[in-house]
C-alpha cells in the first residue's frame, strides 16, 4: 500500500465523508485534505499521530472537539481554518472552547424546563377555554330555563297554619275582597317576611273546587308583568277537619280597578281611606296593560286562555299603578277558538254569551239600558260630539287641554266599540289594541295631556 509515500495532496477534489482510518497506515510525510467536503470529527488515532508531519484539513465541514495529541500538538504543523464548527485542540488554533458535559446538561434542562413550560401553558389555557365555554352555556341554559319557567320549583312552601297565622285568623280586619267562590286576605308571611294576598276558596259553594283547579291549570305555565303573579298553592285541612285550599298571590297595594273607576274608598285593617280618583294618563296605561296582558293570554301561549271573567274587579294595581288581571277561576285553555267555543261555553261555570266576551254583571244598572239598548250602543251613539257627556266628571282636567281631551276621549272610546262588536269576527284585535293605545299616549302627551 504504497508504503514509501512521504506527500499526499488531495485538496480541491470535492472529496466527501469522513477522513478514513486506513490513512493512518502510511508513513507520510505532510497530507493535505483541504477544500473539499469532509465532515466528522477529526480522528485521534491513526494518521495524525505522527507529531512532525505537516497536516492541512482546512475548509471543510470537519466538526467536533480538536485532539492535543500527535500532530495537533504542533500549531505550526496542523492547520484546520474554515471548519466552523470546531473547538479545542491548542491555544494556537484560536479555536472556541468545547462545552462541557454540565453545560450541555444545562442547555438540555433548559430546553426542557421551555418546553415544559409551554406544554403547561397550553393545558392552563384549553382548561380555562373549556371552563369559560362550560360557563357560557350554563348561563345560557339557566336563561333559557328562566324564560320558560315552571311555576311548581318557584313555589313558597306554605302549610294552613302559616296562613292561618298570617291573616290573623283570617279575620274581617284583613279581608280585602270577596267573590262568589273565595274570599281574599292580606297576610304576611313571617318566614319570608313578605305581604301577600290569600285567596281562601269557600269549598261549601257548588263549583268552588272547579274554580281552583282552572286557576291552578291557567297559571301553571303562563308569566308576564301584567299578570297576577302566583306564589304558592296550600291544600290541606284546617283544625276541624274541614278541606282547606287558597292561593297566595303577590299583594297589590293599591287595590282592585273597580273601586278606583267608582272611587270607592278603599279599607286597609279597618280604617277607611278616602275616595280615589285616577287622571287620564292613569287609565290610558292601565288600558294598555289589560290589552298587552290579554294578547299573551289570546297569542302569546302555547295554548290560548280564555280569562272568562273580566272585570274591574279582577284588575288589581301595585304600588306603581301598574295593572295585573287576575282571578283565573273560570278561565278556559283551549287550542283554538273557532274549534272548542261549544266547548268552552257548556264547561264554563257562570258565563253567558261569546267566549272571549262576557256581558257586564251588576254594571251599568241605570234604568235608561233596557230594551236593545246596552253600553257598546251607548257609547256608540255619543261618538263624537257628545263624548264628553259620557266620561267621568271626576277625571281631573286642565281647563286649557279640555279640546285635546276631547280628541283623546274620541279616539280611546272608537277602540272600546270596536272591541265590543256582536261578531267576534268584528273585533279589533289586542296588538292592534296596544298599537292604537299606544299612538293615542304618544300623540296626547305631545299636546299636553301629561299637564292633567
Amino acid at each position: 500500500m504504497l508504503r514509501g509515500l512521504r506527500e499526499l495532496d488531495l485538496s480541491h477534489n470535492n472529496l466527501s465523508g469522513k477522513i478514513p482510518s486506513y490513512l493512518g497506515k502510511l508513513q507520510l510525510d505532510m497530507l493535505n485534505l483541504s477544500f473539499n467536503r469532509l465532515h466528522g470529527e477529526v480522528p485521534i488515532q491513526g494518521v495524525f499521530q505522527n507529531g512532525s508531519a505537516i497536516s492541512v484539513v482546512g475548509n471543510n465541514d470537519l466538526c467536533g472537539e480538536v485532539p492535543i495529541q500527535g500532530v495537533f500538538q504542533n500549531g505550526s504543523a496542523i492547520s484546520v481554518v474554515g471548519n466552523n464548527d470546531l473547538c479545542g485542540g491548542i491555544a494556537k488554533l484560536d479555536l472556541p472552547p468545547c462545552p462541557s458535559s454540565k453545560s450541555i446538561n444545562n442547555k438540555l434542562s433548559h430546553k426542557m424546563k421551555v418546553i415544559l413550560l409551554v406544554v403547561g401553558l397550553v393545558i392552563f389555557l384549553s382548561l380555562f377555554v373549556s371552563f369559560f365555554i362550560f360557563l357560557q352555556r350554563r348561563h345560557v341554559s339557566k336563561k333559557k330555563s328562566s324564560s320558560t319557567p315552571s311555576i311548581k320549583h318557584q313555589f313558597l312552601r306554605v302549610s294552613y297554619v302559616e296562613l292561618l297565622k298570617a291573616t290573623n285568623g283570617f279575620s274581617e280586619a284583613n279581608l280585602i275582597g270577596f267573590g262568589s267562590y273565595a274570599s281574599v286576605y292580606k297576610g304576611i308571611l313571617d318566614h319570608v317576611q313578605m305581604v301577600v294576598a290569600v285567596k281562601v276558596l269557600n269549598l261549601q259553594t257548588r263549583g268552588a273546587s272547579k274554580s281552583f283547579i282552572s286557576e291552578c291549570k291557567a297559571l301553571r305555565a303562563i308569566r308576564h308583568r301584567n299578570l297576577l303573579k302566583i306564589l304558592s298553592v296550600c291544600s290541606s285541612v284546617d283544625f276541624h277537619g274541614n278541606e282547606f285550599k287558597a292561593l297566595v298571590y303577590e299583594f297589590m297595594a293599591n287595590g282592585n280597578l273597580g273601586n278606583w273607576l267608582h272611587h270607592v274608598g278603599v279599607r286597609d285593617q279597618g280604617q277607611p281611606e278616602e275616595p280615589r280618583n285616577l287622571k287620564l294618563i292613569q287609565r290610558l296605561d292601565i288600558s294598555t296593560d289589560i290589552a298587552s296582558a290579554l294578547d299573551y293570554l289570546h297569542c302569546g301561549c302555547e295554548s290560548t286562555i280564555i280569562h272568562g271573567d273580566l272585570k274591574p274587579s279582577n284588575v288589581l294595581l301595585d304600588d306603581e299603578m301598574t295593572a295585573h288581571i287576575g282571578d283565573f277561576g273560570l278561565a278556559k285553555i283551549i287550542s283554538t277558538v273557532s274549534g272548542d267555543v261549544a266547548q268552552g261555553q257548556s264547561n264554563s261555570v257562570a258565563i253567558r254569551g261569546t267566549v272571549g266576551y262576557v256581558a257586564p254583571g251588576k254594571r251599568p244598572t241605570d234604568t235608561m239600558f233596557k230594551d236593545h239598548l246596552n253600553l257598546h250602543n251607548f257609547i256608540k251613539n255619543a261618538l263624537p260630539n257628545r263624548v264628553m257627556e259620557i266620561v267621568d266628571p271626576c277625571i281631573p282636567l286642565v281647563h286649557n287641554t279640555r279640546s285635546w281631551i276631547k280628541d283623546c276621549m274620541v279616539s280611546i272610546m272608537r277602540i272600546g266599540v270596536a272591541c265590543s262588536m256582536a261578531s267576534p269576527t268584528n273585533r279589533m284585535e289586542m296588538a292592534s289594541v296596544i298599537s292604537e293605545l299606544h299612538k293615542i299616549k304618544n300623540t296626547y302627551m305631545n299636546e299636553g295631556l301629561n299637564q292633567d
